[in-house]
């Protein structure tokens, strides 16, 4: 615990010249140059008169720093004798603060003295380096060292401290009353003590000569020499020692900073609450700018740690008031003698002054976090320098600052309740009262020191850790009753609610505990809506602020599950998008669902059940910002990422999130604004196509317009993105893959591909005829589909040398072959030019010569055996069982193929 002392305690000689009552102009050296040793600080009375005599403008800098200067240059306080001889400044030094410290401390560092009993900090003025560098405290060796030598503990300060506090005067009087001769015996005896006495016993010449002194100035002039004499000796018994390097005497401090001067007036300003409040107005205008190297030394100074101590201070006497208004209020849901108990005159006096002081406090809580948001404009490192020096400890404070409000309106709603239960309005009126402007206006400053301390990564799990501050978060963006004054809302504490309530309790009623359990239930219910939506009394800034710092915490993985298990919080994230009016909330609310919905490696969010969420989704991928239709889009792919979600994205009113997909898909964006969006929303289609649940493949399949917005993005020109047609491409392919006869959706599914036939740069669209014509009964219905042979043959002719070309190439042929193989197919085919070509060009390829080949028997063979004259199938011989390479078997498919077409026509 810091430990201050604003004033001292003096002798009784010294207290009539330290008396309250001394003239504005008088200067502290007049008391400090009495018969008490040590100089004094103003009392806090005179101290409240300076603020009023200067108009609450505080110390004149001039004036104070000249009463402080005056003091140390005092006799008394330097030449005061303590217990073992040694004077004042030898032990230590009066600090520029006015109160006494050991050398020890004055010799600290500035990191070392924020964290000691006595808070002093160096010189803080960005205009004046060079006086800085001169202030130069010494090495941690050389302090050290003059802490062990001639610096005083603590115990031995405080001991001296009483002896002289106690008995100074019978001390001066035993010191001038010694003669020289008994000094000199003192002195004696003290050198023999060092190991100096034969040499002083042996010097007869100078005792003889002492003996004879009477005059005090012949003893001084003898004394300065006797000092010189042993001197030498003590240099020469010194010199078989170990040598100690000298101690470099400190410089002269320079003058207080106005920083300094400020942070001392805010310490010492304990009682009464007026003096409080002037130096804490001071200091907002001090320290209100936007220069981040100040506030980077305001930080480095100690100011947070100043205004994090004196925020302690009204958080616990408000607290105090607080109880005992919880003590007079019937905390019970039952009024005290009916529903209209009206109070007292000596309760409402009372209730007035607490009220009085209840507003002091809240002011003056207020006037401490705009410091504190204040001297929090600084650099990021600044700022972690700070945390992970007292971040951990000042959570609780702000959590206290954070359910003052929220405390007050649910005792405001339960007095409403019990006073006025059958007043329409008065609930929600109650709730309105009860949280005041300065209340308000510190919320939303610590949830602006809050949302700075959210981006240090060693802040965010002790933040979500913290008891009470998720709680209380979620509390402020709580804007559940947002539309409750729009016509036709539910009115709550209402004419409805009140006619329910007056029918509660009926004379006639047979069970009236029954009626008393139900009137009680009742209570409660209009209670608990009464106090939600509580966070539309905070302001706007300060929801925006909770959202950005929920949304840093739920950047850690660690933080997630605790956050989507924190009971509203997710809601509340959500009616921000809805309820908001600006668009930077909406903008920051999308990301905090994003990051919520990655979850971690063991857990999928499930928040496909929530309606709330789904909803929100849809409006936010209807935003104009980029950013944000992106961010809507991730979480819906990571929702997608478990198929139990995905049947739920599926049947969300009837496919509305596969409608918003694919219009985000299908959008026209010449200047490719919205491109990662885009390719998104192309990968969240694909993911969900990968589902093993038939009903998700089959909804989508069946979904109007979806197909074939995949085909025509394929088309599209340069504005669309490679990766938004690879995505369409890779879904035609898989749906491919799953649509079959007799589905309604394969005639929506071959239009798509023979749309989508232009698409060479994979072999996607290739691979997706070649698994519709693996299924006999699809190649029929491929062959008289409109314009499916056209598009099979121009990429069965595909024009290239790149591997994906080729892959195309093979995979066409391989449909064609496939299609070829039943006889009612395959007479269209024959009558095909574009399929006969590719056939005879693929067949006198580099590997798919007739001439030389090994297969030519085969083929001669497998005609002579054909009781039609025509080709026998080989596909009993494919896959593992063929024996000859896989050019080879391409190669003797393509030839059967031909052969079987020539034979049809």
């Amino acid at each position: 615990m810091d430990i201050l002392f604003p004033w001292r305690r003096q002798s009784l000689s010294s207290t009539s010249n330290n008396r309250h009552d001394r003239p504005h102009g008088a200067s502290a050296t007049s008391s400090a140059s009495g018969s008490g040793p040590y100089h004094s600080l103003p009392h806090p009375d005179e101290a409240a008169g300076r603020y009023g005599q200067t108009g609450g403008g505080g110390y004149d800098p001039r004036e104070y720093g000249g009463s402080m200067r005056e003091s140390l240059t005092s006799r008394s306080v330097y030449s005061s004798v303590m217990g073992d001889g040694s004077s004042a400044e030898e032990r230590g030094g009066v600090g520029q603060s006015g109160y006494f410290q050991p050398q020890d401390q004055l010799n600290m560092s500035d990191t070392e003295r924020t964290q000691g009993s006595t808070v002093r900090f160096s010189d803080y003025d960005q205009h004046e380096e060079e006086p800085r560098s001169r202030r130069q405290r010494q090495s941690t060796l050389q302090s050290s060292m003059r802490s062990r030598n001639s610096a005083m503990s603590n115990d031995s300060y405080n001991q001296s401290y009483r002896n002289i506090d106690a008995g100074n005067d019978e001390y001066e009087a035993y010191a001038s009353s010694r003669s020289f001769g008994e000094y000199a015996e003192e002195m004696t005896q003290s050198y023999r003590s060092a190991g100096l006495s034969d040499s002083f016993t042996n010097n007869k010449d100078l005792r003889s000569s002492y003996k004879s002194v009477d005059d005090e100035r012949q003893y001084a002039s003898l004394q300065k020499s006797f000092a010189d004499r042993n001197q030498a000796l003590l240099q020469q018994s010194s010199s078989s020692r170990l040598d100690v390097p000298p101690i470099e005497e400190e410089e002269e401090d320079l003058p207080p900073t106005p920083l300094r001067q400020l942070l001392d007036a805010i310490n010492m300003s304990i009682l009464p609450n007026t003096l409080r409040l002037s130096s804490l107005a001071q200091a907002v205008e001090f320290f209100d700018h936007r220069d981040r190297a100040m506030h980077d030394s305001e930080l480095q100074e100690g100011a947070a740690y100043v205004l994090y101590h004196k925020l302690g201070l009204p958080l616990r006497l408000s607290k105090g008031i607080d109880l005992e208004e919880s003590e007079n209020s019937n905390p019970s849901p039952y009024p005290k003698n009916g529903p209209n108990h009206m109070l007292t005159y000596q309760q409402h006096l009372a209730s007035s002054t607490q009220l009085h002081q209840q507003s002091e406090y809240d002011k003056e809580i207020a006037m401490i976090c705009s410091c504190l948001e204040m001297v929090h404009r600084a650099n990021p490192d600044a700022i972690a320098q700070t945390w992970d020096e007292c971040g951990v400890e000042i959570l609780p404070l702000l959590v206290s600052v954070l359910e003052r409000p929220f405390q007050k309106i649910e005792r405001a709603v339960w007095m409403a309740l019990q006073e006025k239960a059958n007043v329409p309005g008065s609930l929600e009126r109650a709730a309105a009262v009860a949280v005041t402007r300065d209340m308000k206006l510190a919320v939303q400053k610590v949830t602006k020191v809050l949302a700075m301390y959210s981006l240090v990564p060693e802040a965010k799990r002790p933040m979500c850790q913290c008891e009470g501050m998720l709680r209380w978060l979620t509390r402020i963006i709580d804007t559940h009753n947002y539309n409750r004054v729009k016509p036709g809302a539910p009115v709550i504490g209402g004419t409805a609610s009140t006619k329910s309530n007056l029918n509660l309790a009926r004379p006639n009623d047979p069970k009236p505990e029954v009626a008393h359990q139900n009137e009680n239930e009742k209570r409660m219910e209009l209670a608990s809506r009464a106090t939600s939506g509580s966070g539309l009394y905070m302001t706007e800034a300060a929801r925006f602020n909770t959202i950005a710092t929920l949304t840093n915490l739920a950047a850690l993985e660690d933080n997630r599950m605790q956050m989507l298990q924190e009971p509203g919080l997710l809601d509340n994230i959500c009616r921000a998008v809805h309820n908001e009016r600006s668009d930077v909330p909406k903008q920051c609310s999308a990301l905090a669902i994003m990051n919520l919905s990655n979850g971690d490696p063991d857990h999928v969010p499930e928040m496909a059940s929530n309606d709330m969420v789904l909803e929100t989704l849809l409006k936010l991928i209807k935003e104009d910002n980029p950013e944000t239709r992106r961010n809507a889009v991730v979480t819906i792919f990571n929702i997608a990422c478990s198929d139990q979600n995905t049947v739920r994205l599926a049947r969300y009113r009837d496919g509305t999130i596969l409608e918003a997909l694919t219009n985000l898909v299908g959008s026209d964006d010449p200047v490719r604004l919205h491109d990662e969006a885009r390719a998104n929303a192309a990968e969240t289609i694909f993911n969900m196509s990968c589902s093993e649940i038939a009903e998700t493949t089959d909804r989508m399949a069946n979904h109007a317009g979806l197909l074939e917005c995949l085909a025509v993005t394929l088309r599209s020109g340069d504005h669309t993105g490679l990766e938004v047609k690879m995505y369409c491409s890779a879904t035609l392919r898989r749906m491919a893959e799953l649509i079959r006869y007799p589905m309604i959706a394969q005639g929506a599914l071959l239009s798509a591909l023979v749309k989508a036939s232009t698409w060479t740069s994979t072999d996607c669209i290739a691979e997706a005829f070649h698994a519709q014509a693996s299924v006999p009964d699809n190649c029929v219905i491929m062959a008289h589909h409109h314009g499916l042979l056209n598009s099979l043959s121009r990429l069965a002719l595909a024009r290239g040398t790149s591997t994906e070309v080729d892959k195309v190439r093979d995979a066409a042929i391989a449909a064609i072959e496939l299609m070829s193989r039943h006889d009612e197919a395959r007479e269209l085919l024959a009558h095909n030019e574009g399929i006969m070509m590719a056939l005879t060009r693929a067949s006198y390829g580099e590997t798919g010569s007739l001439e030389g080949s090994m297969v030519r028997q085969s083929i001669a063979s497998d005609f002579q055996g054909s009781d039609t004259g025509s080709y026998m199938d080989d596909s009993g011989r494919r896959g593992d069982e063929y024996d000859e390479d896989d050019a080879s078997v391409q190669s003797r498919r393509i030839q059967v193929a031909l052969k079987n077409l020539v034979s049809a026509m």
